[in-house]
């Protein structure tokens, strides 16, 4: 039967990726026929030659799965479910996994995040398959490259679903989808039986690192607390930052603001993210110097950015966490209505996002400012994306987005297709008969039939789409500052860095 087959080739190439030992050979075997419903075996050779070439699993596990499907064992919507177990029987155990990260780490910090990666991807946690569907392009901006990305692989999460994900505490199991107990569990619309992550100690706490199954760049990662409590940014959280980049000190991390609207999706439980890569605000240089008598050491700038970033570098480790320490307590409580800006009314509405890295010696720290009001003009937030903007974007920006990295809803795939053949002539316009998830669109598409004055070949079309989805992100980014960069806004910018000891070179 092709099936023995299969799974020969599936054990052969765990064998060759996944440190699946030789002894633990036939009991996998095993284990994966009862799950095939098989009792009997015949041994089949494999090609190792072609088994070789592979780089994720798909052509070992797919026909295990299709086999699985066809014989009645699982329904069509249970495919990644069993594929995920199927893998889980080829895997290391998470502690060997640790073992063997902690091993190299001890040679080598980098060698042991590129193998734990590497791992992730070969054992189809990483879904780079999937990824590879998303749509991601650059977009020439006026502060340099913002990039963009349609997620296809991720639903859609507006702001009230966050808020009331963080009220929701320890209403199930396990809590959230980023709890350690999520390793091995298969529940619900949650597959992470083969999820393995790492731990380290970050500010004295057990916390541990592992890989977005779905991620939006290279080597994409979070750090999580172990203890399911709240996203915080205080003095604490500063030293965890810093202790990461002393431990891996190619990644960059940051900490979403621990505020809906402007945080991440995941508020009720504290994490970090970070990876291997910078980000399109990293590449911007600084608008101006500036300088604090109290740390003439440390090297401060204001970022040329579109929304409001403090950039600190220092070696002194100690003396840097003490000054973003100072300005995030002093933001925590900075007001100036004539910017709109409230620190407080019945609910927190300042924080930052800092974001650290770090260069040879050097600690580089960005402190992004941000608030979370609402007013009847703009109930979703006054430094959110505005409304005329939420047909592209509607969820949280938060750090990934606030540098420059857009994660677009998958919708938008079919939606700016359909789109473009309006341009072309090729569907007839009418706004009244617009489809219900085409509504959001009606004046995207009316703007450019407008601007186009005319049919647009295909080609034409679809970079005119493209080009205004590009602007819409600059503009989303801009609605995020809370100092806009006006002469009013310059001057508050400028007033509340005196306010923390800081005047421009």
């Amino acid at each position: 039967m092709m099936i023995y087959q299969n799974v020969e080739n599936l054990l052969y190439y765990a064998q060759s990726n996944l440190l699946l030992d030789e002894l633990d050979l036939g009991y996998a075997r095993n284990l994966i026929l009862d799950e095939l419903k098989l009792t009997s075996y015949e041994q089949y050779e494999v090609n190792a030659d072609e088994l070789d070439a592979l780089t994720v699993p798909d052509e070992v596990l797919n026909p295990i799965v299709n086999y699985a499907v066809d014989n009645g064992i699982i329904t069509e919507g249970e495919r990644e479910y069993f594929a995920d177990k199927i893998m889980n029987l080829v895997m290391l155990k998470p502690s060997q996994v640790a073992d063997v990260f902690a091993d190299i780490h001890g040679r080598n910090p980098v060698k042991a995040f590129d193998w734990l990666y590497d791992y992730a991807v070969k054992s189809d946690y990483v879904k780079t398959t999937k990824l590879a569907e998303n749509k991601h392009w650059e977009a020439k901006g006026t502060k340099g490259k913002i990039e963009i990305t349609v997620n296809v692989c991720r639903p859609e999460k507006n702001n009230k679903d966050v808020e009331k994900q963080a009220k929701n505490k320890g209403a199930k199991y396990p809590e959230c989808n980023i709890c350690a107990e999520n390793c091995g569990y298969s529940g619900g619309d949650t597959f992470r039986k083969t999820l393995r992550y790492v731990p380290i100690e970050l500010g004295g706490e057990e916390w541990f690192w592992q890989y977005s199954p779905y991620s939006y760049f290279n080597h994409h990662g979070i750090a999580v607390n172990f203890e399911h409590t709240p996203m915080k940014v205080d003095a604490a959280t500063i030293e965890k930052l810093l202790d990461f980049v002393d431990y891996m000190p190619n990644y960059f991390i940051g900490c979403n603001a621990a505020l809906p609207r402007v945080g991440g999706s995941i508020l009720a439980h504290d994490h970090f993210q970070g990876g291997g890569r910078l980000m399109p605000m990293h590449k911007a240089g600084a608008a101006y110097k500036i300088k604090s008598a109290d740390y003439p050491y440390v090297d401060a700038c204001v970022v040329d950015w579109y929304n409001n970033v403090i950039r600190l570098s220092c070696t002194n480790r100690e003396k840097l966490s003490e000054l973003v320490s100072k300005i995030n307590a002093a933001w925590h409580n900075y007001s100036d209505e004539s910017v709109d800006v409230i620190a407080r009314s019945t609910e927190q509405h300042n924080a930052i996002t800092p974001i650290v890295r770090k260069s040879d010696k050097t600690y580089i720290v960005d402190i992004i400012l941000r608030n979370n009001r609402c007013n009847d003009k703009y109930p979703d937030g006054i430094f959110h994306a505005h409304p005329e903007y939420m047909n592209i974007k509607s969820e949280s920006i938060g750090l990934i987005e606030a540098m420059g990295l857009f994660v677009l809803p998958g919708r938008l795939d079919k939606q700016l297709s359909e789109v473009e053949k309006y341009l072309t002539k090729e569907n007839r316009y009418n706004a009244a008969a617009l489809s219900e998830d085409m509504a959001c669109h009606k004046g995207m598409i009316e703007k450019l039939m407008s601007e186009s004055k005319g049919k647009l070949s295909p080609l034409e079309a679809s970079l005119n789409v493209k080009d205004e989805v590009n602007r819409v992100c600059e503009e989303i980014l801009r609605n995020t500052a809370v100092f806009k960069n006006d002469e009013k806004g310059v001057a508050a910018m400028d007033k509340f860095l005196a306010s923390i000891g800081f005047n421009r070179k």
